[in-house]
């Protein structure tokens, strides 16, 4: 699923090791962003013996959007690349990299913003992800979030629960556009639904979404793929967005997220 997706984004806004922060939220982008803006890419993976984390992040520097990337604590994890690959076509979107290095034991937060720096309320995409680092500066995965944005509503929250032994999934769904997320495992043997419940908005509003929550727990050692697709079942080309998530299950039954990808397919109403 890699690399399609077409993204009004990025001013590479570099940013050094010593991260700081950033809590400006959005309301509303900037209207004079195309219907491209909606087009995000993201992948992120554990590489180099499971010691380094790297995110790619689709940008575009043409529109003046960029990411931006914060931690809540230093020493953890060394940035080692932090680069803008830009394609020879004028205008056309590329991918920012940033990679980190696990450099001492303990739990951070990385948070990436997609935004244009010299504009209040621009952010188009807020993204955060909880590392680990162990002893042996081995790095894992514990959950990402992302906060219901104006161009791209669908929040995703997913955790590891029971000391690691089931992973959560929250994503926001609305049933009243006959848009509902559907899922599948690759192998489907690994993984076992113990929870599969869909929540309505606390709100008498009509239309209001409301959210989804999946509970998986290991059946047995092995690698699994576990796809989220969001369309409208009965309706071909409907697809608005992927998320495919590469799940390690142990021995010990206890989860592993080893890899995130996520592709924003169409404009989402």
């Amino acid at each position: 699923m890699k690399l399609l997706i077409i993204a009004g984004l990025i001013l590479a806004v570099a940013f050094s090791g010593c991260l700081g922060s950033d809590d400006d939220v959005v309301d509303e982008p900037d209207n004079n962003t195309t219907a491209e803006a909606t087009h995000f890419y993201k992948n992120v993976t554990v590489e180099d013996n499971d010691t380094v984390v790297k995110f790619e992040l689709t940008s575009n520097p043409s529109t003046g959007y960029g990411w931006t990337a914060t931690a809540n604590k230093t020493g953890i994890l060394n940035e080692t690349v932090n680069n803008v690959a830009t394609p020879d076509m004028v205008g056309a979107p590329g991918v920012h990299t940033f990679s980190y290095k696990a450099q001492a034991a303990g739990t951070v937060e990385l948070n990436f913003k997609y935004e244009r720096s010299f504009e209040n309320n621009t952010t188009l995409e807020d993204l955060t992800y909880v590392i680990q680092v162990y002893q042996n500066n081995t790095v894992e995965i514990l959950s990402v979030t992302s906060p219901t944005g104006n161009l791209l509503p669908l929040s995703k929250n997913v955790t590891l629960e029971n000391n690691s032994t089931a992973v959560k999934m929250m994503f926001t769904e609305n049933p009243t556009t006959g848009y509902t997320w559907n899922i599948s495992m690759t192998p489907s043997d690994v993984l076992n639904i113990s929870k599969d419940h869909f929540d309505t908005p606390a709100t008498d509003l009509v239309g209001a979404a409301g959210v989804h929550t999946w509970q998986f727990e290991s059946l047995k050692a092995g690698n699994v793929s576990l796809v989220f697709n969001h369309n409208r079942s009965f309706e071909d080309n409907s697809t608005t967005e992927i998320v495919v998530f590469g799940l390690k299950t142990n021995t010990d039954k206890t989860i592993e997220i080893r890899s995130i990808s996520l592709d924003t397919v169409t404009n989402v109403q």
